[in-house]
């Protein structure tokens, strides 16, 4: 996976925050019904290819429901499809980064005295 397409499935992952990223991994199709989008925006089959099929402009309706660019939108798709270990590995690294970066106390609250 090439540095371009590692920032635009960041893109997507920062989009879709931590809960939606590992309910998608559970994903196991490459349809609109059941691929990795599919299932961290709406967390069951189906239901992002009804909403879908009221467009035209079906991955435009996907970027604007997550908050990225129809280019964000193609290589997640792209990269699901065609080198989904690379993908997941990804996922992975970025779900560990993403909860090693959480702060468990606000600063203030950390170092208040009584």
């Amino acid at each position: 996976m090439n540095p371009e397409e590692k920032v635009s499935l960041t893109t997507a992952f920062e989009a879709l925050g931590p809960e939606r990223v590992t309910r998608g991994l559970a994903a196991t199709g490459h349809r609109w019904n059941d691929c990795f989008l599919a299932i961290a925006t709406y967390g069951e089959p189906d239901a992002l290819a009804r909403e879908m099929a009221k467009s035209r402009r079906k991955k435009h309706v996907v970027g604007a429901l997550i908050g990225v660019p129809v280019e964000v939108v193609n290589e997640v798709v792209r990269l699901w499809d065609h080198d989904e270990q690379s993908f997941r590995a990804l996922a992975a690294e970025w779900l560990e980064l993403s909860r090693a970066a959480v702060p468990t106390a606000p600063a203030a609250t950390a170092w208040a005295q009584p």
